[in-house]
């Protein structure tokens, strides 16, 4: 019972670094897509105005 309480636990571990890590990565692949957009549209803008 023991065993399969730690190996629960490291499997909940692994779940939870995993989605952390997960939710950082589309956090900054977010964050650079938003930079990239808002620079080209006020690179557009520049060229109308």
């Amino acid at each position: 019972m023991a065993i399969l309480m730690g190996l629960s636990l490291q499997c909940i571990i692994d779940l939870v670094v995993a989605g952390v890590s997960l939710m950082i990565g589309l956090g900054i692949f977010v964050f650079i897509a938003s930079i990239l957009c808002s620079a080209a549209f006020l690179h557009n803008a520049k060229d109308v105005s």
